[in-house]
C-alpha cells in the first residue's frame, strides 16, 4: 500500500508514469471501486445519492472511454489496463490528500466560497495537467498534445453530465 501511495505522489510529480504501474486488473478494479466510493461521498456534499453515485460512473467510464479510443488510434491497446490504472490510481490519491479536507474545510466554514473556488480552480489545473503527463507517457506525445486531450476530456465530460443530469 505504502509503495503505491509513493507511485501516484510520483506521478503526481511527474517523475513516474503509467509505465511504471503493474499491469493487473484487480489492482485496477480495487481502485476503480475505492475511487467510486470516495467521489460518491465527495459529490454528497453537493448532490444527492443517486446523482452522486452516476456522475461519478459518468466521470471514471467517460475517461476510460476516452482514454481506449486514443490508445486504440494510437496502436497502444496494450496500455490500457496500466492507463486506467494511472488515473483512477491519482483520481483516488488527489481524492483522499487534496479534495476530501478541502471539502471539510469548506464545509466547516474555515474557507470562505471564494477561496474553495480558487483552490478548485488550482487543483483542476494541476490535476489536467497530471493527465497531460500521463498522456504524454502513454501515447508517445508532447505534452502540450497531452494537455490538449486532457482538456479535451474534460470538455467533454462536462457537456455529458450537462446534457444527461443539466449538472455544471
Amino acid at each position: 500500500m505504502k509503495a503505491l501511495l509513493f507511485l501516484f505522489a510520483d506521478i503526481c510529480r511527474f517523475k513516474k508514469g503509467p509505465d511504471d504501474i503493474p499491469y493487473s486488473l484487480t489492482l485496477l478494479t480495487v481502485l476503480f471501486f475505492s475511487n467510486l466510493f470516495i467521489e460518491v461521498l465527495l459529490g454528497l456534499g453537493f448532490y444527492s445519492i443517486g446523482m452522486s453515485v452516476f456522475l461519478s460512473l459518468t466521470s471514471i467510464l467517460t475517461l476510460f472511454a476516452f482514454t481506449w479510443i486514443w490508445l486504440y488510434l494510437f496502436k497502444f491497446n496494450d496500455r490500457f489496463i496500466q492507463t486506467a490504472t494511472a488515473f483512477v490510481g491519482i483520481s483516488f490519491f488527489t481524492n483522499i490528500f487534496f479534495f476530501i479536507p478541502l471539502t471539510l474545510l469548506w464545509k466547516s466554514g474555515v474557507l470562505m466560497d471564494q477561496s474553495f473556488a480558487l483552490v478548485n480552480l488550482v487543483l483542476l489545473a494541476w490535476i489536467l495537467s497530471i493527465y497531460a503527463h500521463i498522456y504524454r507517457r502513454s501515447l508517445e506525445i508532447s505534452f502540450f498534445l497531452g494537455i490538449a486531450l486532457a482538456i479535451t476530456y474534460f470538455i467533454s465530460y462536462s457537456n455529458l453530465s450537462n446534457q444527461l443530469l443539466g449538472v455544471n
